[in-house]
């Protein structure tokens, strides 16, 4: 209202400047009195008027300004409100966005839970004929018990005036092997001949029939120990052996059980994964009396020697420029009033087919596997890209291993891509996998063709396998480009994972001796996960300890493809022997030093 006062008021100023030359004119000029006061009367009643009605004109201009001012309330108020609005909607279009993202993520989780329910796509057999596109299990979920559902699309069946004769192209036997394993037992077969005297007639023809039997049986033998003195000497026990009976007591140190006693509960439960639950069960229904909590010491006793050859396992294992893959899983271990998960880790070394498994007082972190290396002057160790190896890449890049390569598999990176072809339906992941299966084809021909490292390195560094490595980076990069707003949780992790360590990945290429994959040191560790899932737990950090001891061992022996049973049993006998001789006990020495002792 002040504005427009104003307004009102310079307009009255621009009128009296337009008037104010002009002179002023007398209206009452040559009018009588009594025209005069009329004219008075009618002025002041004119001026009245004009007065009320400004007035009133007044009094509508401000009620028309209190309007103006309720209207600008009203519309600020408005306003903020439609900021709400919008700050809301925005919020409300971020959390569908995020829902969306979600229920895309639950679905690919729950498409692979059903394919996962019976095994993996992998496992199922192919067969040989040819199907319809439509899936049988589909079929089988859809059909609702009417005619209408019902599909056989996928049976292929064929009518019998159409099946095809069988050709009589002969059969592929290139593959075909040049000798057949029979049955049979290391050593001399015990031999049962007939009494020919007893053959009611003629005799045509003599020949052996095999059969294998196996015995297994618990004997308890009692030594007759004497305690003598000697003269001048203090009382002693001793056992003097009569003829035809043992030189010595047979019984392993700091235990009452032979050695081959020893090696048979230690085979049953490190090798056949047998619980101490029911090894004690199987003594006991052959009529031992025995705990379990024996069982274990005998086994501890076994492992204070095994420790002595794993520290010579370790020693060949991280030799100056070995090449070692590593890997960990997790277990249970019982600590004090509840159970904790911790975790076991494995170095393998594959030219010295040697595997060490190692227990940290269960931990995952960086220093575990540092202090095992110690100051070993490795090559290069290979691992996986779990968050833990990124310390360890970082560590390895240290001062202290700074000669070392550190590798990343390649097979996770491959087997992400399937997964998110498979589960995150991503088309492109496809591609990403057939151009990383490549990389493995060329390995298999280097290793079928028996390069040496100079010539595998001059292979891997040939032209098709940088412009294949080329191909792969610009598919990597057009990728990451792209809006990933909506892309598959399982591709997208399958991107990120290959960029993060496409160094690491692909070091291979550039030393011929190299490995491109960790599946060595997954395969060793394999055993220990079997075993896992069938003694749920460990009692303690003691028994993981000692799981790991004997995992060393039977994982060192299966490299070299001996017997763990015969590698077992000599150990111990050398050891019950006196044979103290640990370097020339290793898998591939063994024969020799139970010679010499």
């Amino acid at each position: 209202m002040i504005d427009l006062q104003d307004i009102i008021k310079t307009k009255r100023e621009l009128l009296s400047r337009e008037t104010y030359s002009r002179n002023p004119i007398n209206y009452s000029a040559g009018m009588a009195e009594d025209q005069k006061d009329r004219y008075i009367q009618y002025l002041a009643e004119q001026n009245q008027d004009l007065r009320l009605t400004g007035d009133a004109m007044k009094l509508v201009l401000e009620d028309f300004m209190a309007q103006m001012k309720e209207l600008k309330d009203q519309m600020s108020s408005m306003q903020s409100k439609h900021v709400d609005l919008e700050n809301r909607l925005s919020e409300e279009h971020k959390l569908r966005k995020s829902a969306e993202r979600k229920i895309k993520s639950l679905q690919e989780k729950l498409d692979y839970a059903n394919q996962e329910r019976f095994g993996d796509r992998r496992q199922k057999i192919h067969s040989k004929a040819k199907t319809s596109d439509s899936d049988r299990r589909k079929e089988k979920d859809d059909y609702d018990g009417t005619d209408d559902t019902l599909r056989t699309d996928s049976v292929g069946h064929v009518p019998s005036q159409e099946l095809k004769e069988p050709s009589g192209k002969d059969r592929d036997l290139s593959n075909r092997p040049d000798g057949y394993k029979t049955m049979g037992v290391a050593g001399e077969a015990t031999e049962h001949p007939s009494d020919l005297t007893k053959v009611p007639g003629r005799l045509i023809e003599r020949r052996m029939v095999r059969v294998f039997s196996f015995r297994t049986f618990l004997t308890e033998e009692c030594f007759e120990t004497v305690h003598y003195a000697e003269p001048g000497k203090k009382p002693k026990w001793g056992y003097f052996p009569s003829e035809g009976h043992p030189d010595v007591v047979t019984s392993f140190e700091g235990t009452r059980a032979t050695p081959e006693f020893l090696q048979a509960i230690a085979y049953e439960v490190y090798v056949k994964n047998v619980t101490f639950g029911l090894l004690h069960q199987w003594l006991t229904d052959m009529g031992m009396t025995i705990s379990k909590n024996t069982l274990r010491n005998w086994l501890k006793k076994g492992k204070t020697y095994l420790d002595e050859l794993v520290c010579v396992l370790k020693s060949i294992a991280l030799e100056k420029d070995s090449i070692v893959n590593c890997d960990e899983t997790w277990c249970k271990v019982r600590k004090y009033d509840h159970y904790k998960k911790c975790y076991i880790w494995v170095l393998v070394n594959k030219a010295r087919k040697t595997a060490i498994f190692f227990y940290e007082n269960g931990s995952r972190g960086r220093d575990v596997l540092t202090d095992f290396l110690g100051d070993a002057e490795l090559k290069s160790i290979m691992s996986d890209g779990y968050n833990a190896y990124v310390f360890i890449g970082n560590e390895l890049k240290s001062a202290r291993f700074k000669d070392t390569v550190h590798q990343v598999c390649m097979s996770h990176a491959k087997n992400k891509f399937v997964k998110a072809s498979n589960q995150g339906s991503e088309p492109t992941a496809e591609r990403f996998s057939k151009i990383l299966k490549e990389f493995f084809m060329r390995e298999r021909k280097y290793d079928d063709a028996g390069l040496t490292s100079q010539e595998r390195l001059r292979e891997r560094q040939s032209l098709e396998t940088k412009e294949l490595l080329i191909e792969l980076r610009s598919l990597l990069d057009s990728e990451q480009s792209k809006d990933s707003e909506f892309r598959s949780r399982y591709y997208r992790e399958a991107l990120n994972y290959l960029n993060r360590f496409w160094k690491e990945i692909f070091a291979y290429l550039d030393d011929g001796e190299l490995p491109i994959d960790n599946n060595l040191a997954e395969r060793t560790i394999r055993k220990l996960t079997t075993q896992r899932n069938n003694s749920l737990h460990y009692g303690s950090d003691a028994g993981a300890e000692m799981a790991a001891t004997y995992y060393s061992v039977i994982g060192t022996v299966k490299l070299h493809g001996s017997s763990i049973w015969n590698f077992i049993g000599t150990f111990f006998k050398n050891i019950f022997n006196g044979c103290r001789d640990y370097v020339n006990m290793v898998p591939d020495k063994i024969t020799l030093a139970a010679s010499q002792c």
